[in-house]
C-alpha cells in the first residue's frame, strides 16, 4: 500500500499544494514520477482521473509520484499565468522531487497531460534533470510545441484521433519531427478527456519505461 504525503512547494514568495506518494517498504526509491494536471480553468486540478490513473499505475511499479496544483488551483498561491508562470511552477517542483532524500534524483520522470504537457515539456526544455518525457493529450492546435524538435531524451506522446485540440494531422505532423527515440501512439476512437481510456494509457506509459 503506498504512502501519501501531503506537501508544500516552494516557488518563490508563493507554495503549491502537492501529493507525493510513495511505495510502501522501500528506503530507497529508483524513479519518481512528476505527473502534470491540465489546464486550471477548465477545472484541471491534481485529482484529475488522467493524473490520478497515471500515478497509481506508477506506484504499482515501485515508482514514487509527486502531483501537485498549478499556482491558483486548490489551496496553491498566486494566480493563473498563462502557461508562462506555470513553467517555473513545474521547475519548483522538478528542485522539490530533487531534493527529497528518498528518490534517486538521476532517474526523474516527467509527464503531462493536456495544458499540463505543454508546460511541462516547456519547462523540461530548459531543465535536464527530467530523463524521460511523457506528453498526453498535447494541445499542438492551441500551443507551439517546436521546442520538441531538438528534444533528444526518451519521449512517448499520446493522444486520441477524436481529441478537438490535438488534432491527429498536426499531432502526427509534429511527431514526425522529433528526433529519436521517441514512441508515438494515437489511440482509435479516444477523445480528449480519455473517459474509460485510462488503463491504455498506464499500459503505454508502462511498456514505454520498461516496466
Amino acid at each position: 500500500m503506498a504512502f501519501q504525503k501531503h506537501i508544500s512547494i516552494p516557488c518563490g514568495a508563493i507554495t503549491f499544494e502537492g501529493l507525493l506518494e510513495l511505495p510502501a517498504a522501500q528506503e530507497t526509491l529508483p524513479q519518481a514520477a512528476l505527473i502534470l494536471h491540465p489546464h486550471p480553468l477548465y477545472g484541471g486540478n491534481l485529482f484529475n482521473n488522467v493524473t490520478s490513473s497515471v500515478a497509481v499505475g506508477l506506484l504499482s511499479h515501485g515508482i514514487a509520484t509527486l502531483r501537485f496544483n498549478f499556482r491558483g488551483v486548490g489551496a496553491s498561491g498566486g494566480s493563473h499565468g498563462g502557461g508562462i508562470d506555470e513553467i517555473d511552477d513545474v521547475l519548483a517542483a522538478i528542485s522539490f522531487l530533487d531534493s527529497y532524500e528518498q528518490v534517486n534524483s538521476s532517474n526523474i520522470i516527467l509527464a503531462g497531460y493536456s495544458f499540463g504537457c505543454w508546460v511541462g515539456l516547456s519547462a523540461a526544455a530548459r531543465e535536464d534533470r527530467p530523463m524521460s518525457l511523457i506528453g498526453i493529450s498535447p494541445p499542438v492546435d492551441m500551443y507551439d510545441f517546436n521546442f520538441l524538435l531538438k528534444e533528444k531524451r526518451p519521449k512517448l506522446l499520446l493522444a486520441g484521433d477524436s481529441d478537438f485540440v490535438c488534432s491527429t494531422k498536426n499531432f502526427l505532423d509534429l511527431t514526425a519531427k522529433i528526433p529519436e527515440p521517441k514512441r508515438i501512439v494515437t489511440f482509435k476512437g479516444a477523445d480528449h478527456f480519455h473517459s474509460g481510456r485510462e488503463d491504455q494509457i498506464v499500459s503505454e506509459i508502462s511498456l514505454f519505461l520498461n516496466l
